[in-house]
């Protein structure tokens, strides 16, 4: 398979994450910029509450479901933006056509580069995340699909039977679930695909219109963010790697989309592109398909926003005192800092983050390398973004210089702080600031990016205009009228950036990637399943009836069954919670004819076959050893073989 043969599920992705948004965004007002960029974010909220919806009324998940809910949506929008239209329709000057090129054509280039990253990085279009959290997300797809349930309430246990349902965000689920319903692709191409498609399309339009939002109409800085954003290693690409992260990947793609809204509802945008009526529309988009893509990003999103939100509140108050209204302004932002703090405090102490605000990754670095990493862009390890670097520090400066945006300063300082209390510190303390993202440093460098990126292309916008009038004074132009204009200075400028990190270090985005598919290169270590397991579950679909269950230990890979060849295993996790029946097969299925139990617990579970494996992944990871009763039973009665390669077997229980 190559990846030319995929391209039209690539574009089915964009289809589910911008058509159903298009439609809302046009309906309610949005144009050009603004409409495409708001356009995932409606999208991913519309797909989740539908499968929420869904689940609560007892619908199946399936494509015109959405489809269906989609249309309905549109016209409650259009309907609601016409009745409000006095409110929504603010005068002003709509994006010029030069605009609208800048910022879509800058696009391509991030494409192109984000496009070889994620295509070498991978390897092939149906290459497996070889990582501990993929198994599960590969998995939920696949029931899913198999369950048509796609509901986020009751996402967590996999439809694991005696076991209670739970909360689990589901949008990049559901997502992933409507492209392989909609093309008939594998689950691992449609995995792949769509995370492509979030890291080169998503997030760089996001970032577009966040950068249109604090740096107005600059055709300039328009032109060059689509490249700006693909270049920070910890975001997108980081996200590729550890974990895997795939909806926490969802999640922060649409942060910008939500910082963009605070900056309309705070009153700083400059030069509104979405204006305070529509933001208010596009606010509860924003927040429930953020919390169900992943509760991370609402967090991340709620720290960055408090910047804005603020600044503007603080500037209303003092319009207030100037106005001889200084009780007023001072009540309503003392109001504004009580339901911080209120928040805040909620969230620190309530039983249901417990789990997550406790969890423990041990610091790895001193407080001074931590914020060098942060601001350098070599967060967790990663290679210095020296060039980025240096656009963003020149950002920064201007930005407090000139008095304008500062809230894109106190955010980006309020990421690297956070970052720097996970990997430098990570006390019973500082979880109270960094337990929303389970104290994790990697999650919290994803972050980073979000305020690096507008602060860079400024950075890179405010040289090139130094640079403009400079080459202006010289009687002949350097580079002639190419020279003479900000737009052809900030191309050069960036192009030279671009260089200056070997094409926007794709290199090290290619390496970030590739960690994550160690199939590719080594089939003995750290791997979940390599070619010969692939062929050989391939080979013995044929002989597993469809509605059959199969035991395995699931840390030698078998785990992904389900997600490869439609066969659901005992234990689809390596990490779900057992209940008692799975728990009693694990440590004695083996002992099938002398254990009566092991056969009425078979026969509820509808366990039929018993798959060995071998084991190459974590092998210091003692959980491997939870499955004492699932060996291979050779030479035991009440065990059929029924096909073998090498260590791999597959046996069908004849005891029960």
């Amino acid at each position: 398979m190559n990846w030319l043969d995929v391209s039209p599920v690539a574009l089915v992705c964009v289809g589910w994450l911008f058509v159903p948004g298009l439609l809302l965004s046009y309906a309610a007002g949005f144009r050009s910029i603004a409409a495409w960029a708001v356009a995932p974010a409606l999208s991913v909220a519309i797909i989740a509450v539908t499968a929420v919806l869904a689940g609560k009324l007892g619908l199946s998940w399936s494509v015109p479901l959405v489809l269906i809910v989609t249309v309905l949506a549109a016209v409650v929008t259009g309907g609601g933006a016409w009745l409000l239209r006095k409110r929504f329709d603010v005068v002003r000057e709509a994006d010029s056509r030069p605009l609208i090129v800048a910022a879509f054509v800058g696009l391509v280039p991030a494409i192109v580069l984000g496009g070889i990253a994620t295509i070498i990085g991978m390897g092939s279009p149906d290459s497996l995340s070889e990582t501990f959290d993929a198994v599960f997300h590969y998995n939920a797809i696949a029931y899913i699909i198999d369950s048509r349930q796609a509901s986020s309430l009751t996402l967590t246990t996999l439809g694991t039977p005696g076991m209670p349902p739970g909360f689990y965000p589901g949008a990049w689920h559901d997502v992933a679930s409507l492209v392989v319903l909609a093309t008939g692709t594998s689950i691992p191409v449609a995995a792949n695909l769509l995370t492509g498609v979030l890291a080169v399309v998503v997030w760089p339009l996001s970032c577009v219109l966040l950068v249109r939002q604090v740096g107005g109409r600059s055709i300039p800085a328009m032109a060059i963010t689509g490249l700006v954003s693909i270049g920070f290693t910890a975001f997108p690409w980081g996200l590729m790697d550890f974990g895997v992260l795939w909806p926490n990947l969802l999640g922060l793609s649409l942060i910008p989309i939500g910082a963009s809204v605070a900056v309309s509802l705070a009153g700083l945008a400059n030069d509104d592109v979405i204006g305070k009526g529509r933001a208010w529309l596009l606010l509860p988009f924003v927040v429930i398909g953020g919390g169900l893509a992943h509760p991370n990003s609402l967090f991340t999103l709620a720290v960055i926003m408090l910047f804005p939100l603020f600044t503007g509140i603080g500037r209303w108050a003092l319009r207030m005192r100037a106005e001889g209204r200084t009780a007023r302004g001072l009540s309503w932002f003392a109001v504004a800092v009580i339901v911080l703090v209120g928040a805040w405090r909620v969230a620190s102490t309530t039983p249901a983050l417990a789990t997550v605000r406790t969890f423990y990754w041990a610091p790895f670095e001193s407080a001074t390398q931590a914020v060098g990493q942060a601001v350098f862009g070599s967060t967790n390890g990663r290679p210095a973004l020296w060039a980025l670097a240096a656009a963003m520090i020149v950002g920064i400066v201007l930005l407090w210089k000139l008095r304008d945006q500062r809230w894109l300063i106190g955010a980006f300082a309020a990421s690297v702080f956070l970052y720097v209390l996970a990997a430098a510190l990570n006390t019973p303390g500082t979880q109270r600031f960094t337990g929303y993202w389970y104290n994790d440093s990697n999650r919290l460098a994803a972050a980073i990016p979000i305020t690096a990126v507008p602060l860079a292309v400024l950075g890179i916008v405010y040289v090139s205009k130094l640079l403009r009038d400079k080459l202006a004074e010289r009687e002949r132009p350097l580079l002639g009228r190419f020279g003479a204009s900000t737009l052809g200075v900030t191309l050069v400028v960036t192009l030279l950036v671009a260089l200056a990190g070997k094409g926007m270090y794709v290199n090290a985005h290619i390496t970030t990637v590739g960690y994550a598919y160690t199939s590719r290169t080594d089939s003995t270590t750290n791997n979940l399943v390599d070619d010969r397991e692939r062929a050989f579950y391939d080979k013995i679909k044929k002989d597993i009836p469809a509605n059959a269950v199969v035991a395995s230990n699931p840390w030698d890979g078998s785990a992904l069954l389900w997600a490869l060849i439609d066969r659901k295993p005992l234990f689809p996790h390596m990490d779900l919670p057992k209940t008692p029946p799975q728990d009693y097969l694990a440590k004695h299925l083996v002992d099938a004819v002398s254990d009566p139990t092991v056969c009425l617990d078979a026969k509820k579970l509808g366990v039929d076959f018993v798959l060995i494996g071998n084991q190459h992944f974590w092998l210091t990871d003692n959980r491997r050893k939870d499955y004492p009763g699932i060996v291979d039973p050779v030479g035991r009665p009440g065990f059929q073989l029924v096909d073998a390669d090498g260590d791999l077997k597959l046996y069908k229980i004849t005891a029960c």
